[in-house]
């Protein structure tokens, strides 16, 4: 097996655990008996501390290795799903809530970052941003996948088992299952990373504080503005998914038809990953074709377009339509944005780097909920979507136009610069 295709399996295998979650999170919550007020506390633990962790956390792998901080994230994750299943009160799910925040923010970029610096090691000259599209496409096949049977598999436990075992709330039998599956990437990632931790993404880093490694790194992205564009790109992607996500479920169930369909919320979740894999398959090298700025720009104002039909449709197959095309546009924007990155980006700081983009990512989310509050509370959600899908299309106007400015007279190789050795 090659190295892209070993790549690209492990991350399926990996983000798979995520989806498993993500389809049961909430009524697992519920479950265990927890309000509304201690639901949001639950997911707030997790992202404060991915937040606060993500980039030092890039730091410490460009530091310490890719690969073991990747397996150590694996150990935390491993120790979230136990505390949540053996968890003896509401305060330990939350303290495990937290811990998988930990684990998320240092496995945050560790494998792109490994396998991108292993490419150019071995002087691999294929189109990265073709590759890394590539393997987008299995990780949220992976995804889909895990949703699909995170949300099958609950239902799918006795009563009685339930009862005698899992203390009578059979959404812990998904969460073993994202544990045996975090286990088995720590397991497999020996085998499928074969060739160990690239030795040059650690050399100059030695005697080298964290603080001047982020010093070292903020000065160059403020004297590149391509990297500045980029992160702002990402953000505005954060901006868009957090729309959606917020209020899709409450408002898909006012819908006609909508409400008996959300018995099925696990596999709306899987088509929407699935769906996007297949249309960046069928995608996939005519649009490597173009450049990044039409790529970007085309999925931007695909995103706006469907966020505004999602407002206006009254039937909920036209909103799940709708709702297809907004994901794709969000999730198949990410690999364009991270091959471009690593262009401009020097091997010794690549994990910090991807960290710095899931980071503007989240960012762009945390702007989204000041934003929607105002405005649901003001007038409604469709109203919202619809402000939020000008504020994105005005947005991406005036970053492509930003980015070709800049773009002229620059000439980057495809590969990344060594500018901060």
């Amino acid at each position: 097996m090659n190295l892209d295709t070993r790549y690209a399996f492990h991350l399926a295998l990996d983000i798979s655990a995520a989806g498993v979650f993500m389809a049961v999170s909430g009524l697992y919550c519920l479950a265990e008996g927890m309000t509304l007020q201690q639901l949001g506390w639950f997911f707030a633990a997790f992202f404060i501390v991915m937040v606060v962790l993500e980039v030092p956390s890039g730091f410490l792998a460009d530091r310490l290795g890719h690969l073991a901080v990747y397996r150590l994230s694996k150990c935390f994750d491993m120790l979230n799903f136990v505390l949540l299943v053996l968890a003896p009160n509401i305060s330990a799910v939350i303290l495990a809530s937290a811990i998988g925040g930990i684990g998320r923010a240092l496995g945050s970029g560790c494998l792109e970052a490994w396998y991108v610096n292993q490419r150019s090691k071995e002087s691999h000259h294929g189109n990265l941003r073709l590759v890394l599209s590539r393997a987008n496409l299995w990780l949220l096949f992976g995804l889909g996948m895990g949703a699909a049977i995170g949300g099958l598999l609950p239902a799918m436990v006795p009563h009685a088992f339930s009862q005698a075992y899992l203390n009578g709330n059979p959404y812990k039998s998904a969460l073993i299952l994202s544990m045996v599956i975090h286990i088995a990437a720590l397991g497999i990632s020996f085998m499928t990373f074969h060739e160990g931790e690239n030795v040059q993404s650690r050399q100059g880093h030695n005697h080298e504080s964290l603080l001047s490694m982020g010093c070292n790194l903020l000065s160059h992205f403020v004297a590149n503005p391509v990297l500045i564009i980029l992160l702002a790109w990402q953000m505005l992607m954060g901006y868009a998914l957090a729309n959606h996500s917020v209020y899709w479920q409450p408002v898909f169930a006012m819908l006609e038809g909508g409400n008996s369909l959300l018995e099925w919320v696990g596999f709306i979740v899987a088509s929407n990953y699935l769906l996007a894999a297949l249309l960046g398959r069928l995608l996939g090298v005519p649009a490597a074709a173009f450049s990044v700025v039409a790529t970007l720009l085309v999925f931007a104002l695909c995103a706006a377009l469907a966020l505004v039909g999602m407002s206006l449709v009254n039937h909920s197959w036209g909103f799940l339509f709708a709702n297809w095309v907004f994901i794709a546009a969000v999730f198949l924007s990410r690999p364009v944005i991270a091959a471009e990155l690593h262009r401009h980006v020097s091997s010794s700081y690549r994990s910090a780097s991807v960290s710095l983009l899931s980071l503007s990512l989240n960012l762009g989310g945390v702007m989204t909920g000041g934003l929607l509050s105002w405005l649901t509370q003001i007038y409604s959600v469709p109203v919202a979507w619809q402000v939020s899908a000008l504020v994105l299309i005005l947005s991406a106007c005036g970053l492509s136009i930003w980015q070709v400015m800049t773009s002229r007279g620059r000439q980057v190789p495809d590969r990344e610069t060594d500018s901060l050795h």
